[in-house]
């Protein structure tokens, strides 16, 4: 857990926060207004009242930074904020009512009924800006709710690992459709890359580099390093990935124990992110963050941590939309013979001719129908799809 300004650990709150009784509300309440509202509508008239950026989201808490100006944002100013009553009582399709980098109106307050450190200065969120992206999954726990993991970001950089654990391309892919469909920049980051000498498979190594360079021919920017190296801040590889942080919200995203943390370090954190010191474990891709948090970086920009996800999943989409989040797909969209080709076994489809031609990669057109059918589940893994081998 951040330590923040106060220099005190807060992860022993989810373990001893009380929150007063109170009287039972109906939970139908009707509203007379939405908890979305945008910028222009908020009343920022009231005493004290100010924007903010919410920086960590707990189960009946969060916190939030002040963000008066734009893009400007106080991360040593930390409050406890909690979500006005009447929209609490309310129903929601969401998880939780606000996602790690969302912009809010705050007002200060007292009653903000949770019993942590006196020290901690509190307020009230009442309104929600409009999110201008998102990174969600299906809440793990309750199907029928959606949970956003961050929203307000500029780019997704996806971390993976060469080894331990193995890179899940179909989980890669998986990231790379949410970004495309938010319409942000993705950035691919594989890390241990000392492991790739070591291992004694040579077609796995062969085989690791051929399918890396099909992301790098796609133009996506990919970067091959190792964070944990004793000197991997001179790395140029590093540098390079420094330059595309700078001015950015930057969401890090990927399977756990990929080493991301250890990645954020590297750009000179304002909240050191821990890591786990055993490399026996660190090594098997245990989980060492537990929640989102929203950091600034001394060498220029900010990034969304993220706790590793070993499955990811999100709603439906059409194969229209689905091939329009795979790049090389889009030159032959609209061109098949059919308007709603599934490019899969119809005839005359422009983009299975491609993949016969090579002009898209087999890997790739298997991920696209992995992700179509539904076949590609638990890290990314595809089962049983059929391309017509």
């Amino acid at each position: 857990m951040a330590k923040w300004r106060y220099g005190k650990d807060t992860d022993k709150f989810e373990k001893t926060s009380k929150f007063k009784k109170r009287k039972k509300t109906h939970v139908n309440v009707e509203l007379t207004e939405s908890f979305e509202k945008l910028e222009k509508d908020w009343d920022l008239t009231q005493k004290d009242a100010f924007i903010g950026r919410v920086v960590e989201v707990h189960k009946r808490y969060c916190f939030v930074s002040v963000e008066n100006e734009y893009g400007k944002i106080d991360t040593r100013d930390v409050w406890l904020a909690e979500v006005v009553r009447k929209f609490l009582v309310a129903d929601r399709n969401e998880r939780n009512f606000v996602a790690v980098g969302d912009r809010v109106l705050c007002h200060p307050s007292e009653d903000v009924d949770i019993e942590l450190a006196k020290d901690l200065p509190r307020c009230i969120i009442q309104n929600l800006s409009p999110r201008t992206s998102k990174i969600s999954r299906i809440d793990p726990h309750q199907k029928s709710l959606e949970h956003v993991l961050a929203s307000n970001m500029d780019q997704l950089m996806i971390v993976a690992s060469v080894l331990h654990p193995k890179v899940k391309w179909g989980l890669i892919d998986r990231y790379i459709v949410m970004a495309e469909s938010e319409g942000i920049g993705t950035i691919l980051v594989l890390n241990k890359k000392d492991l790739i000498d070591s291992d004694p498979k040579e077609e796995f190594k062969e085989e690791f580099l051929k399918t890396l360079k099909i992301y790098q021919d796609l133009g996506y920017p990919v970067f091959f390093v190792q964070a944990s190296a004793d000197d991997a801040r001179n790395d140029e590889e590093i540098k390079r990935l420094q330059a595309m942080l700078v001015g950015k919200i930057t969401l890090l995203s990927g399977h756990s124990g990929v080493g991301k943390s250890s990645l954020v370090n590297l750009f000179t954190p304002e909240i050191v992110q821990p890591v786990e010191e055993n490399p026996d474990i660190f090594y098997k891709g245990r989980h060492t963050t537990t929640y989102a948090s929203f950091i600034k970086l001394g060498t220029g920009g900010y990034t969304i941590d993220t706790p590793g996800i070993r499955s990811f999943t999100f709603d439906e989409k059409s194969s229209i939309e689905l091939s329009h989040c795979f790049i090389e797909m889009r030159p032959y969209i609209g061109k098949c013979k059919f308007r709603e080709c599934k490019h899969m076994d119809e005839p005359e489809c422009v983009i299975q001719e491609a993949v016969a031609e090579g002009k898209i990669s087999e890997w790739r057109y298997r991920s696209y129908i992995g992700i179509l059918l539904g076949a590609t589940g638990r890290e990314g893994r595809m089962r049983d799809i059929d391309i017509g081998e």
